[in-house]
């Protein structure tokens, strides 16, 4: 009588799950990625915009611009032409910008850190984070302000690292934005706030 072969079916059928959970563990890694975005929490976005650029030509005002101003408007010159007629008129004041607000950046549901001003011309408004300004990355994140609990997009986040700038609509009075945060649309959380003051 001869001995039955041994059964190769043991190994085959490891073999096949095996292969199976590897399968499940790509489309698993292939959700996490294309969906929800996690790759993200890994990978450092840094910007480093200038201040914001105003349609008045307003512009901030930077230590590093130069020397010191040339044309004082107290100075005055005796050269003895009074009421030169052939002379340019002044030209008109400039306009100006000023911070309405300014808060810090604290951690929410991630860290934050970092300075947010609100500065305007009076025409427009900009939201600028300033070079200090950190927070994790992630999928879906926006530049958000507050006013009286409602929230205003103001754009996608330019990176999670760094200088930016996110400009207002112009239906929004300055003095009434509360917070400036960073905001996740995808699973609606939030990333990090500044309170204004």
């Amino acid at each position: 009588m001869d001995a039955p072969e041994p059964a190769p079916a043991p190994t085959r059928r490891r073999g096949r799950w095996i292969a199976g959970g590897l399968v499940v563990a790509a489309a698993i890694a292939a959700v996490a990625i294309g969906v929800f975005g996690v790759h993200t929490l890994f990978l450092d976005d840094e910007v480093s915009e200038a201040g914001p650029e105003f349609d008045s030509g307003a512009r901030l005002d930077d230590a590093t611009d130069g020397g010191p101003a040339d044309d004082d408007p107290t100075a005055t010159t005796d050269d003895g032409d009074e009421g030169d007629e052939g002379a340019p008129a002044a030209e008109p004041e400039a306009p100006t910008v000023t911070t309405v607000a300014t808060g810090t950046f604290t951690g929410v549901d991630h860290p934050g850190e970092g300075t947010v001003n609100l500065l305007s011309d009076g025409t427009q408004t900009f939201a600028r984070f300033e070079d200090d300004f950190a927070t994790d990355n992630g999928p879906d994140l926006y530049a958000v302000a507050y006013v009286a609990g409602e929230r205003i997009e103001l754009g996608r986040l330019k990176g999670n690292i760094g200088a930016q700038n996110y400009e207002l609509p112009a239906d929004v009075d300055p003095v009434a934005v509360e917070q400036v945060a960073v905001w996740c649309k995808r699973f609606d959380a939030t990333f990090t706030e500044a309170t204004l003051g």
